[in-house]
């Protein structure tokens, strides 16, 4: 379990060694009355106890039990700050990991999973080492005090207190290996329901526009039902087991009192220290039986660990040992073939894109054009061949290095909860305001953002929930032409955008187009006639190249995809139901 630990946190068990050194501290501090009421206790049987006495005895008392209470604050502190630290480093150490990760990992992982993993189970992981560690280690070290204590006062007795202990041991055991497999289900049960919360709030809209809310609070009720099952499992399949570690470990007292009685009426030993071994063996079995639940409960945080180890031991993209970069930025494709698992989704893909030059990609659905996009911005490697920029091959240059050269404006964009001069700025975060106005201009947002209420200050809530999906889009454009990098990738970047914005929009491009190297993936084919070359891609490759009339010219299936176009455009809602297309 600890190894665990150590593997996900990557520090060693010393980093909580003053926090273990306090708490054997406060343990013996807890325990060193039960010497002191042995010395009360003889005294009282065997000779006339004095005022001062008393006095010397209350003043003991008083100063353990104020070393036991600093000791313990002092344990506390040193747990909950180090644990902390600890896992702040994880934190950070996990968000980096999942930035080095290929776009594959996201595509079969729910969001809603890795969520979880994120949060819940770092603060479960987290509070091993805050919280159950020093509970763990002072429930073991009081017992074992004691027991020395004990030891030195009578071995016979001490036997007794100390052999229902290898006895309990195993069903201990058997407990830890319960909650090991069942602790995993309800990890699993617990993320379905984080991920079907996520869906719920992401989806609201949609949900209640197609009357869809009993269908999709059903999903999210079964998998409550689902988490609700498997906790009451985890408590009904674990907490008798530990009941019965317990009591065969009060089976230890039970002897205790047998063998006291015995020695006493014998004569063998005094009153007093069986009056003491009934008082320290209180101390002796109630820490014991917190050790055994502390244990259970760290064993099902300790699943929260291994969902932890199981995401660092995702591979991550591999960086170059001696890195490149490159001295142009023309794009070449060559032989390149990208699989999803066992699904091959290009095969033998091959073109070029020279610098400052605008090459579009079209096709139908599902043909391939996001995925060579995002394999020439190395979200994934491919399966074979090489995409090169300015000669030099991506997996060869360092991954932000790479990504520092390329802007990407995606078909779905994400503006985060903050101003809408900040969410611009994330193209370059040093940018003064005028250049982030200037980029806005660029993009055809400013004078919708300059109405706002509060302008570039306007907050444009999560995910761009305050603005329209082609004002997002075009503030996402904006912060790519902050950016200023030497290639754009525009992957259905005027899919949202009204007509006469993508008017604007299509000269802002062609001014971009001057000196940057771009690629723009479009399904509306007349955003694109001006392109340098346009690429046809179906079923994973290549299946026509050219300009817009040679393409045209050829009647293949960039005509088709024209013509239909065409037909589409001329569509009219008559009166009444029926809809047709005017020729």
């Amino acid at each position: 379990m600890f190894n665990m630990i150590q593997m996900i946190t990557g520090q060693s068990g010393r980093l909580l060694s003053r926090a273990a050194w306090y708490t054997v501290l406060e343990m013996i501090a807890n325990a060193a009355p039960a010497g002191l009421l042995f010395f009360v206790l003889a005294s009282l049987f065997h000779r006339e106890v004095t005022g001062r006495d008393i006095l010397i005895w209350s003043a003991c008392l008083i100063a353990l039990f104020a070393l036991q209470a600093l000791f313990a604050s002092r344990g506390q502190i040193e747990a909950q700050s180090t644990g902390a630290s600890i896992m702040k480093d994880v934190r950070l150490r996990l968000g980096e990991h999942l930035r080095k990760l290929p776009m594959g990992y996201f595509s079969r992982r729910d969001q809603g999973d890795i969520s979880h993993t994120l949060l819940a189970n770092v603060d479960e992981a987290e509070m091993i080492l805050t919280h159950l560690f020093n509970q763990v280690l002072g429930s073991v070290i009081l017992p074992v005090v004691s027991a020395v204590f004990l030891l030195f006062v009578d071995w016979r007795l001490t036997l007794a207190v100390l052999v229902s202990v290898p006895l309990a041991v195993p069903v201990l055991y058997w407990s830890q290996n319960l909650m090991r497999k069942q602790s995993g289900k309800r990890q699993e049960a617990a993320a379905a329901v984080n991920s079907r919360l996520l869906e719920y709030v992401q989806t609201i809209r949609l949900i209640k526009a197609h009357n869809q809310t009993g269908q999709r609070f059903t999903r999210l009720d079964e998998a409550m039902a689902r988490l609700r099952d498997d906790s009451i499992r985890v408590e009904v399949v674990t907490s008798p087991v530990v009941m019965i570690f317990s009591m065969i470990l009060e089976l230890g007292f039970v002897l205790l009192l047998l063998i006291g009685v015995y020695l006493v009426e014998g004569a063998v030993i005094d009153t007093s220290v069986f009056l003491i071994f009934l008082v320290v063996s209180m101390k002796f079995y109630q820490p014991l039986r917190s050790a055994g639940t502390a244990l259970t409960q760290m064993r099902y945080m300790a699943s929260a660990g291994e969902r932890i180890r199981e995401l660092f031991a995702e591979p991550e993209l591999p960086e170059p040992e001696h890195p490149r970069l490159p001295a142009a930025f023309d794009i070449e494709l060559e032989g390149v073939q990208f699989s999803y698992g066992d699904k091959r989704i290009l095969h033998d893909v091959s073109f070029r894109v020279p610098e400052h030059h605008l090459v579009a990609l079209v096709g139908p659905s599902g043909a391939g054009k996001s995925t060579i996009a995002g394999l020439i911005s190395r979200f994934w490697d491919v399966s074979a061949g090489t995409v090169k920029i300015g000669g030099v091959d991506v997996r060869d240059m360092r991954s932000d290095e790479l990504l520092g050269m390329i802007s990407t404006v995606q078909q779905q964009p994400y503006l985060f909860n903050e101003s809408i001069a900040a969410n611009i700025r994330k193209g370059k975060p040093e940018a003064s305001m005028e250049e982030v106005i200037e980029a806005a201009k660029a993009a055809h947002c400013h004078d919708f953002i300059a109405n706002l209420p509060q302008g570039y200050d306007t907050i444009a809530g999560e995910g761009g929930a305050a603005l329209s999906g082609g004002e997002k889009q075009r503030i996402s454009i904006a912060r790519a032409i902050l950016k200023d990098a030497p290639v754009i990738i525009l992957d259905e970047a005027t899919a949202s955008l009204d007509p006469e914005n993508e008017v604007y929009l299509q000269r802002a491009i062609s001014k971009l187009a001057c000196s940057k190297t771009v690629i723009i993936i479009a399904h509306r084919l007349k955003t694109i006639q001006g392109a340098d070359q346009i690429l046809v891609v179906d079923q994973g490759g290549i299946s026509e190249a050219g300009k817009h009339d040679d393409l045209m010219a050829q009647r293949g299936l960039y005509h088709t995809l024209w013509q239909e176009q065409q037909k589409i455009g001329g569509w009219k809602i008559k009166s009444g139901i029926e809809t047709g297309s005017s020729a």
